[in-house]
């Protein structure tokens, strides 16, 4: 798509579908409305397996230390319901949109949290259930890059930013690779969406979700 076709397709979005366009988070899903459509989204780390399932593919012996092993650091989140207030859309020069949806009039967001039980590096506090506040300017924002193809418009995830702070409830210090874990989560849930779903213009002023996941 050209530039001018990309801000076209900006001020459709800003002027008419913002308002039927919600993310709430609720437990570890994702529901994102999109006017008709609702989709249902898991957050969920892709070596988040059923604790019945074999690990010994994911985790690795540590050879300085006799019969340990090493599994991938990630968290496993729940989120108290919580819905977007509102949604933006903005064009940049190089023809990509950025897809922002702000939380930020509602508080902190209070997402129950734990971290994987197949790293040995963590502490008790970690791996045990604990509740961490997201607070501040709390906003997701996706980088789209559009594609059109006849009246068929499909985006592929370029990048994305979690705005706002977090910390743990009990004002214990929050594992380091806490909010690199929920970006990475809500990024592969998206790019997921996204390359599963397709748009279509509507009567050129609706950008109507007509495939999904």
């Amino acid at each position: 798509m050209t530039q001018n076709h990309v801000i076209d397709l900006v001020e459709i979005l800003n002027n008419e579908s913002t308002n039927n366009i919600q993310l709430t988070l609720t437990d570890n899903k994702a529901e994102l409305k999109w006017h008709q459509e609702t989709t249902v989204l898991a957050i969920k780390n892709k070596h988040d397996t059923s604790t019945s399932s074999d690990t010994s593919q994911i985790k690795k012996p540590i050879s300085s230390l006799k019969n340990r092993q090493a599994g991938p650091i990630y968290f496993q989140f729940s989120f108290k319901p919580v819905t977007s207030t509102e949604t933006s859309f903005r064009a940049n020069k190089f023809g990509n949109i950025f897809f922002t949806l702000h939380f930020n009039d509602l508080g902190p967001i209070k997402i129950t949290s734990k971290l994987s039980a197949y790293s040995c590096v963590q502490k008790v506090s970690d791996s045990a259930p604990h509740i961490v506040q997201w607070s501040g300017d709390t906003y997701i924002s996706f980088s789209l890059n559009p594609k059109k193809t006849a009246d068929t418009i499909q985006f592929n995830v370029q990048g994305i930013t979690i705005s706002g702070r977090f910390a743990r409830e009990d004002q214990k210090p929050i594992h380091k690779e806490y909010s690199k874990n929920l970006r990475k989560d809500i990024r592969q849930t998206f790019e997921t969406f996204f390359s599963q779903a397709s748009f279509k213009l509507k009567d050129n002023n609706n950008l109507v979700l007509v495939k999904t996941m």
